[in-house]
């Protein structure tokens, strides 16, 4: 019995695999503020000890960068906002011409 190849049922052109929007560097440099902050946080909840455990220098190298995927992954997807700028609370309040202070 032989059998023959199908057909792919694969389109052979470009990939249409949805892509993230290009960010700002302001953007960019909060995200990575809030991945730090979060890489911290996961490290002192014991997260990083609890996938060393009995595995050595090289677990301890990769869960340092597990961590650190998990929080970069937080702050894409779940930004807690605390480097946006909102105009009402910086811009301080300009006292009105003619009156006095």
């Amino acid at each position: 019995m032989t059998i023959s190849p199908t057909s792919s049922p694969l389109p052979t052109g470009v990939s249409q695999a949805p892509t993230q929007p290009k960010l700002t560097a302001e953007e960019n440099t909060n995200v990575r503020f809030e991945q730090l902050l979060w890489a911290e946080l996961l490290t002192h909840t014991g997260l990083e000890k609890a996938l060393t455990l009995g595995g050595g220098d090289g677990a301890a190298m990769f869960s340092r960068y597990f961590v650190e995927a998990i929080a970069e992954d937080i702050a894409k997807q779940h930004p807690l906002g605390l480097l946006d700028q909102n105009e009402a609370v910086t811009t301080p309040s300009e006292p009105e011409a003619g009156s006095e202070s």
